[in-house]
């Protein structure tokens, strides 16, 4: 029997369960060497390419446009090339939704398909010392896994069909997930099953994307009771800022900055609902909303709150080149515990911003509007929140705190000598002097820290 190295999907999105095979780069039954780009494989975040285990022969186990469990093997790497045509015609797309007979839209019933067999790609059983070696084939163990097999005495034969072992895949062998009950229908059932189209009409497809967008929103509003309040606010202390210490860069790291600060003031507003339980994070990881028009995506700046505002300038200015050149990582879109969606270049006076899953709120940021003979204008902050979680005292006390916050950069106007700040806040020493607070210097940057910043406010 001929040894095979399993092609196998790193899972770099633990949320997705499925992804979506854009392209082979290789045919089947041709010669790669090890490391070689073979696919490009398009999750709900973004698309990640997939690179070969050791030289051989491809042998293909999916055709493109296929939807792949994670846990599949996409295909292999043989000895020899492979004697029969592509296996990957079983493992094909599902037909298309069709148009019933009343006019609704019907889901095609999907085909059932067996997943594919690994049992002669496992490395214990059928690769022979020979093949590794030819192949040059290592399997790679982060060190956070290593520890945790040796505590729990976990064989490193248990991983034999993947190729890169990770903590979360330990855990996952410890604690095998239950089995999948079945899924409550939801509101978007209710409305297929309700809904009576009585024109004609054409399937358009949506992306994987655009799909599990849909998914996440549902999630996010469908386990959260969402409510919103917003206040207006003047651009004069944003331009002012802009003009003397950011040379006329992005209000929204501005932005960006003073909420990260606020949400250790607002803890409510930086956690997640569970079973009546609230789960407040420990880290502020501000994920930015991102849209030309090819697709939304959440980039996250995570301990946002230990930044400076040069360093939010920074980071936004990379990962919006990296949206642009649609290459943001797993990484950089893990893990947001509080959204931002600014939609004021496109003009947008307010509008009402949808809570994502895992988080308690969401912070919409609207255009500048201006008045009849005005130099100055002035834009809407609406956030909507969870109600299991907090309430309109707390949304309103946290936006007029935000609101006075950017108002103040209107005092750092022109050249002239300027009271000392909390580097933080940017409370003065006679405000903090009324709340019975003080200044601190910071021996590490030469900036003065408030108390009340100091202590998490």
């Amino acid at each position: 029997m001929t040894a095979r190295l399993p092609i196998v999907l790193e899972r770099d999105n633990v949320n997705d369960e499925t992804v979506t095979l854009v392209r082979w780069f290789v045919g089947h039954g041709e010669r790669v060497e090890f490391d070689a780009l073979l696919a490009e494989v398009e999750t709900s975040k973004a698309n990640i390419e997939i690179h070969a285990p050791g030289a051989g022969y491809l042998v293909q186990e999916f055709s493109e446009g296929a939807e792949i469990p994670v846990s599949a093997t996409v295909g292999f790497i043989a000895e020899q090339p492979p004697s029969s045509v592509p296996t990957a015609a079983a493992n094909a797309p599902a037909a298309p939704v069709t148009p019933s007979g009343n006019g609704a839209v019907a889901a095609a019933e999907p085909k059932a398909k067996a997943a594919p067999s690994i049992s002669n790609g496992t490395l214990s059983r059928a690769t022979s010392a020979e093949f590794l070696a030819a192949t040059e084939y290592k399997q790679r163990f982060s060190p956070l896994a290593v520890r945790l097999m040796e505590s729990h005495g976990v064989p490193r034969e248990a991983f034999a069909d993947k190729s890169v072992v990770r903590k979360q895949d330990v855990l996952d062998y410890l604690n095998p997930p239950a089995a999948a009950t079945a899924p409550v229908p939801g509101a978007a059932a209710v409305r297929l099953a309700q809904a009576k189209i009585t024109q004609p009409y054409r399937q358009v497809p949506l992306t994987k994307r655009k799909r599990s967008e849909a998914v996440n929103l549902c999630a996010g509003m469908g386990n959260a009771v969402a409510s919103s309040v917003s206040v207006t606010c003047f651009t004069q202390g944003l331009r002012r800022v802009l003009e003397t210490r950011l040379g006329g860069g992005n209000p929204s790291a501005v932005i960006v900055f003073e909420v990260s600060r606020l949400l250790r003031k607002y803890p409510a507003l930086n956690a997640a609902y569970r079973e009546g339980v609230m789960l407040q994070y420990e880290a502020v990881n501000i994920g930015f909303a991102m849209d030309d028009g090819r697709g939304l995506k959440v980039a996250v700046m995570p301990n946002c709150d230990e930044r400076s505002l040069q360093e939010i300038v920074a980071m936004l200015d990379d990962l919006g080149v990296a949206y642009i050149e649609d290459k943001l990582t797993p990484a950089q879109i893990a893990n947001p515990t509080f959204t931002i969606s600014d939609m004021s270049g496109l003009g947008v006076s307010a509008f009402l911003p949808l809570i994502s899953d895992n988080q308690a709120a969401i912070l919409g940021v609207g255009g500048e509007q201006f008045a009849p003979g005005s130099d100055y204008g002035a834009y809407t902050l609406t956030l909507t929140f969870d109600h299991q979680l907090s309430d309109g005292r707390t949304a309103a006390l946290f936006l007029n705190d935000l609101k006075f916050r950017l108002g103040r950069y209107e005092g750092v106007a022109d050249g002239a000598p300027q009271e000392t700040t909390c580097s933080r806040c940017y409370r003065t020493a006679e405000e903090l002097r009324e709340l019975n607070e003080h200044l601190l210097r910071s021996a590490a940057s030469g900036n003065y820290l408030c108390s009340l910043c100091t202590s998490g406010y």
